[in-house]
């Protein structure tokens, strides 16, 4: 399941990059529980390793590909709100 994950820094830029959440085990609600619990975001690029401070991160986005999640998994997940949907107000 390939997706792209945008990180918002507190200063307002942002960053783009192509990841595969779920990998080879297709746990992807226990790979989310524990990125939730890490102090900081670590990225493997190719020809690099970035670490980005969660104190210097206001949000993060993960757009998914098509693809079937468990819903009651997420839901398990203290702070994860599933159904949600976005509206311009």
């Amino acid at each position: 399941m390939r997706g792209a994950l945008k990180v918002t820094y507190t200063d307002g830029s942002h960053e783009y990059f192509e990841v595969d959440p779920v990998g080879d085990a297709p746990d992807f609600a226990g790979n989310l529980r524990e990125f939730l619990e890490s102090p900081d975001v670590v990225l493997v690029l190719d020809n690099e390793i970035l670490v980005i401070p969660s104190s210097s991160v206001r949000h993060l986005t993960l757009t998914r590909a098509d693809a079937e999640l468990d819903v009651a998994e997420l839901e398990a997940i203290p702070g994860v709100i599933t159904g949600v949907k976005r509206i311009v107000g």
